[in-house]
């Protein structure tokens, strides 16, 4: 007698290994979503980077003695050997796109900077992609810049996920 064996063939294991490889290619980007994640975290780099200006300003404002002044005519900090000036408000830039076009050094074609009319006004930092454009507080996908409303009440700044 012959023993006869049992299992798998060689052509059998490559088959069901080329199926199982098509079908992860496949599926996979539908419940790994990336692209998202990559998104949120350049949005916590760019809070970083707001952070990081929001303090350098504020220090230049304690030495200039000018942290507890309300926006105004020359209320401002000089922030670079080229004598650029950062308007502040209570020693914190100001909540326009200008002021925060001077600070942040973000590529223009792959980040917008909106203005809020809100009271504080807040500053919005989105994916140039994001469409349509997010127009209020809270917006999903987008940093929130909200200007110090007093001299004891500091700025803040919020990473909005949901992209």
């Amino acid at each position: 007698h012959k023993k006869q064996q049992s299992g798998f063939t060689l052509i059998e294991l490559v088959i069901v290994i080329v199926i199982l490889g098509i079908l992860a290619a496949t599926a996979a980007p539908k419940f790994i979503n990336l692209q998202a994640d990559a998104r949120e975290s350049t949005l916590s780099a760019v809070k970083a980077s707001v952070e990081s200006a929001m303090s350098i300003i504020h220090s230049k404002s304690l030495i200039k003695g000018n942290s507890t002044t309300a926006a105004g005519t020359n209320v401002d900090v000089t922030i670079d050997a080229a004598g650029t000036e950062v308007l502040i408000n209570f020693g914190y830039p100001v909540a326009t796109d200008t002021e925060w076009d001077k600070l942040l050094d973000i590529n223009s074609t792959e980040f917008e900077i909106a203005n809020l009319s809100t009271t504080p006004l807040k500053v919005l930092i989105y994916p140039a992609t994001t469409t349509p454009a997010p127009s209020a507080a809270g917006a999903a996908c987008t940093v929130e810049y909200t200007a110090a409303a007093s001299a004891t009440a500091k700025a803040t700044v919020v990473v909005n996920t949901g992209c």
